[in-house]
């Protein structure tokens, strides 16, 4: 019903996740590594030292600040892995003097629960689970060998301990063999995940922490080389075809069977921009039935693919089309134009809302459309809300309406028509979409046909917020008709911290803005509107593109890791709880 690869992608998807779990900002980190350090310092002292308040005047101080010191040891001794920056050490830091707190704290609690008398065992076991944690984030994030990682991990628990515990402990702590046995257990199981969980995606993949490096550097860094020698090295040459409809100087629909992606500023996620540029910012860049597997790699195949399409080939040519109609059946609705003998029908499931539409979808309906007589059909995914996989209820109804769409259309008489166009330029007031729109931001085409206005809206947006679509529509007023909301799915704007990864249109912001910004291009195009021809192109691009397979490598290279991940934080767990008991 849809391709294999949008499995693997929708798993990819369910473990961005993970990467928003932690600390939203560099300073909620310093706050939770000081904090945690404070209560380790003040539980040691006044519990499992049984020290007085005045040692704890003094120590407390000076504990923070051998700290503070050796956080600075910390980014000097991890000077050239990829990722390194004082932030990202501290939220290190945060995690480990997290665990650390948390160790002191249970210590008080199974004292307490057993009976037992306090001592340094908790405050030894805490550093060493600290440390290991630190291990496998030095080794897996920051990208330092195992070796660099161990020595590198000792240096801040080993500085606070000495300098926040009075000298005249040393030789306790040293003497603490439980809690040291414990505390070695952490540090060795941090070494062997390391070592395991880097190798989970082989042969496939060399280093599962690389891609995980290459990823950060270049959602958090911009820094994308990495990141493309990875994709670029795992894709293959295919044959992709982009269709355009010019209107003159006017305006133009585009509509590439590449897909934007994969993520952030990496190969063609901006690739909407890239080609409303090309065409004078005059153009609105379509969502085609397409998936991951035609993301492109690296900004150099964006430029291969950007030139090949001075290639193109006139395929129709005229000056009539038809009046727009639209075919709903359930929650389908199949909007269509026809221009000559091409037909364009756009498909949404909106408010409901549906994954990528299926490239069996668009091979069905161009068929159909051929068979009726049509010299070409587009077809649109206009990804106007977020949802599931079509099932195949939903599926028979959004192909059934596009098929009743494009015979009628067929029988539809045609006329002159005209066309306008505005951009986000032309709004006097811009409502703050910032984070939900790419470069080119926000778009009106109008086509005026037989003494009636029809707009199509578009957005440079990775998706909408499921109620917009409709919202927009039922707030526009003026002479026209507004056909259909749609976006270009761009990926230039993912890398958020939220469950998708990205703020679809309209989710933190105003929808009454966002219609009256739509309203007033509508108007625009519509006092612009000019009589036109039309010019159908296709242009047919060798290009590198990423395939199904690759994301299948990453999808299995993650569950691998995820099922290491969790034996040993099984066995963490259950070691821990062995040393609350025991120590």
């Amino acid at each position: 019903m849809f391709a294999p690869g949008q499995d693997d992608v929708s798993n990819i998807h369910r473990r961005w996740s993970f990467t928003t779990f932690g600390p939203s900002s560099s300073k909620i980190s310093y706050a939770i590594w000081l904090g945690c350090a404070a209560v380790v310092i003040v539980l040691s002292h006044l519990y499992h030292l049984q020290a007085d308040a005045q040692g704890l005047a003094i120590y407390l101080p000076l504990g923070i600040a051998a700290l503070i010191g050796s956080h600075f040891l910390d980014y000097l001794a991890l000077h050239g892995t990829p990722v390194n920056k004082l932030s990202k050490v501290a939220h290190v830091s945060a995690f480990a003097n997290g665990l650390w707190a948390l160790t002191v704290l249970l210590g008080v609690a199974a004292d307490l629960v057993f009976g037992k008398p306090p001592g340094m065992d908790y405050i030894a076991a805490g550093m060493l689970l600290a440390i290991g944690l630190r291990i496998g984030i030095f080794t897996s994030v920051f990208g330092a060998g195992t070796g660099r990682a161990i020595a590198v991990s000792f240096i801040q628990p080993l500085i606070f301990l000495f300098a926040f515990l009075p000298p005249s402990y040393y030789s306790i702590a040293a003497s603490s063999s439980i809690g040291l046995a414990f505390g070695a257990a952490f540090v060795a199981l941090g070494i062997v995940w390391t070592v395991l969980a880097d190798r989970a995606g082989r042969p496939e993949i060399k280093s599962t922490f690389g891609v995980l490096q290459a990823f950060i550097a270049a959602w958090t860094e911009n820094r994308v080389d990495k990141m493309e020698e990875f994709t670029e090295a795992k894709a293959h040459d295919d044959i992709v075809s982009t269709k355009i409809i010019r209107f003159g100087s006017l305006a133009a629909i585009i509509l590439p069977d590449v897909h934007p992606g994969p993520f952030s500023t990496v190969g063609g996620s901006n690739l909407p921009y890239v080609l409303h540029e090309t065409f004078n910012k005059r153009a609105i860049v379509m969502h085609s039935v397409s998936d991951h597997s035609l993301n492109i790699p690296s900004k150099k195949e964006v430029d291969r693919y950007v030139n090949e399409l001075a290639k193109r080939t006139v395929v129709e040519k005229g000056d009539t089309c038809c009046m727009p109609l639209q075919v709903r059946i359930n929650n389908s609705t199949s909007t269509g134009i026809a221009f000559g003998n091409a037909a364009v029908v756009m498909l949404s499931l909106s408010p409901k809302g549906m994954e990528d539409v299926p490239q069996s979808v668009r091979m069905e309906l161009e068929s159909f459309g051929i068979g009726l007589g049509f010299s070409d059909v587009l077809v649109v995914d206009c990804h106007n809300a977020m949802g599931k996989h079509l099932d195949h209820s939903e599926r028979d109804d959004l192909v059934g309406s596009a098929k009743q769409c494009l015979e009628q259309l067929k029988r539809q008489p045609q006329h002159k028509f005209s066309i306008g166009f505005a951009g986000q330029n032309d709004v006097s007031r811009m409502p703050n979409l910032e984070g939900e729109l790419g470069q080119a931001g926000l778009a009106v085409l109008v086509i005026s046909v037989n003494g009636k206005n029809y707009a199509i809206g578009w957005a440079d947006s990775n998706n909408m917020e499921n109620r917009l679509r409709n919202h927009v529509a039922s707030k526009a007023s003026g002479n026209f008709t507004l056909l259909e909301l749609c976006s270009s799915d761009t990926h230039s704007t993912s890398g958020k911290r939220t469950r998708e990864g990205y703020f679809p249109l309209g989710t933190n912001s105003s929808a009454d803005d966002i219609a009256d910004a739509y309203s007033e291009l509508c108007a625009k195009a519509t006092e612009r509107a000019a009589s036109s021809m039309f010019e159908l192109t296709t242009a047919q691009s060798t290009i590198k593109v990423m395939g199904q397979k690759q994301f299948g490598d990453y999808s299995s290279a993650l569950d691998r890791s995820m099922s290491i991940t969790k034996i040993f934080v099984a066995i963490t767990v259950a070691t821990y709880i062995a040393m609350l008991v025991l120590s």
